[in-house]
């Protein structure tokens, strides 16, 4: 018996993981929880389509991802909402006046709702003291940039706080990650809890101000998506697909798909029937149509599904959680 202990912790050395520093994935949610959470994604399968072909460009062509299930995810120690760190905030960077400053608010309305938190937003900050080696003028297209790695390590991190779920940035520059890259819509840790995304290429509010709030929410949601741990997703149309352009961005809808959205309500312990009826009443009201039209049906087939359980009240919600 001794022999075949010594021998499992030799393993464990061998694997380059000491026994003692070993940390076992913790348990996230209860065997109760996870099944309702997979009958929510069960009742709206139906409704989402699988990951069209890949076209020349697109981000598959060129990154070879596996994708992330919804198991692997529960064994990936993923970030959560907890009852300590429950709040998301906003960090405006620039002026943000007019229809650009409304963009911002909306989007701290939207993800109250989208990830069943408080959302708070602070005061605006200028870029102009930013070094200048986390500035830069494309040396093709003339256009002035932020340097997003900055924004998250030196800007966001040391700000962070202790109440904070996670902290995420706006700003109206354009971004680049650094060298060899153009540019990027926007930029998140996974594990540091921190993001940033642009409005720059969002197109203007002025003019087409569902547009910008479409894909100004679908950033926002896809990068906050990453710091629930959840990865690029490559089973179906996801919110959580990755993007090489604005045209692909643009194909990407303002949901989760079936794999998922249960990863987000275990994460958020959110109440899927509000949820989804929250969701459809805000892209309803403010002309988002294909984001509307799926979550008000997806609210009909909880509705229905809560129904015929008996349960009325939603039972994918934790309270105790710690």
């Amino acid at each position: 018996m001794k022999k075949v202990i010594i021998l499992i912790l030799l393993l464990f050395v061998i694997a380059g993981v000491g026994y003692a520093a070993y940390k076992w994935p913790r348990k996230i949610a209860s065997t109760e929880e996870i099944k309702d959470v997979k009958s929510v994604a069960k009742a709206v399968k139906h409704l989402h389509r699988d990951m069209p072909a890949t076209r020349s460009g697109d981000w598959l062509a060129s990154h070879d991802e596996s994708g992330q299930t919804f198991k692997q995810y529960l064994r990936a120690n993923p970030v959560t909402l907890t009852k300590k760190r429950n709040k998301l905030y906003v960090q405006p960077i620039g002026k943000f006046a007019g229809k650009s400053s409304e963009i911002i608010k909306l989007s701290a309305e939207f993800m109250k709702i989208y990830f069943g938190c408080e959302v708070v937003v602070n005061k605006n900050i200028t870029s102009d003291d930013f070094p200048e080696r986390a500035k830069r003028v494309h040396p093709s297209w003339g256009v002035r940039q932020l340097l997003s790695t900055y924004i998250l390590d030196d800007v966001l991190k040391p700000k962070l706080p202790d109440d904070a779920f996670a902290m995420i940035a706006f700003t109206e520059k354009d971004l680049w990650p650094g060298r060899g890259w153009n540019f990027v819509f926007g930029q998140a840790s996974l594990r540091g809890r921190v993001g940033v995304w642009s409005i720059y290429r969002n197109g203007d509010p002025r003019t087409d101000f569902a547009l910008c709030l479409d894909r100004t929410l679908k950033t926002a949601t896809h990068e906050t998506g990453h710091m629930f741990s959840i990865q690029h997703c490559i089973a179906y149309r996801c919110n959580m697909n990755g993007s090489n352009s604005r045209d692909e961005s643009d194909r990407h809808p303002l949901f989760l798909c079936p794999e998922c959205l249960p990863k987000i309500l275990v994460a958020t312990q959110s109440k899927s029937e509000e949820r989804f009826k929250k969701l459809a009443a805000f892209c309803k009201k403010h002309k988002l149509k294909e984001a509307a039209e799926y979550y008000e049906r997806a609210y009909q087939c909880i509705r229905k599904l809560n129904k015929k359980s008996g349960d009325d009240k939603d039972k994918n919600h934790n309270p105790k959680r710690k």
